[in-house]
């Protein structure tokens, strides 16, 4: 697993090459330390970035919210908190 500041120094990195990213993490605290310029901030737990297995409406969803932060015209580190929850799932 990487480390969410990691992954905000990285994103940080490859903006300065011109280059806009969009970092999901459900431990925004984290993340916001290293002040990339957008964040996803997601309730879900370690391993499920986008939620459930199989819930592609929900998945579908991030995607788009990602899309959408990417068109901003950001100036400084902005913070999208999403409603979205855990579903369960069924085994087979």
């Amino acid at each position: 697993m990487i480390c969410n500041q990691s992954v905000g120094l990285v994103a940080r990195g490859i903006e300065a090459s011109g280059i806009s990213t969009v970092c999901a993490t459900f431990r925004s605290d984290l993340i916001e330390l290293a002040r990339p310029p957008r964040i996803l901030s997601l309730k879900f737990s370690p391993g499920k970035p986008l939620g459930s297995p199989g819930d592609i409406k929900t998945q579908r969803n991030i995607i788009e919210a990602g899309f959408d932060l990417l068109e901003k015209n950001i100036n400084d580190m902005t913070t999208i908190d999403l409603p979205y929850k855990l579903k369960k799932f069924k085994f087979f």
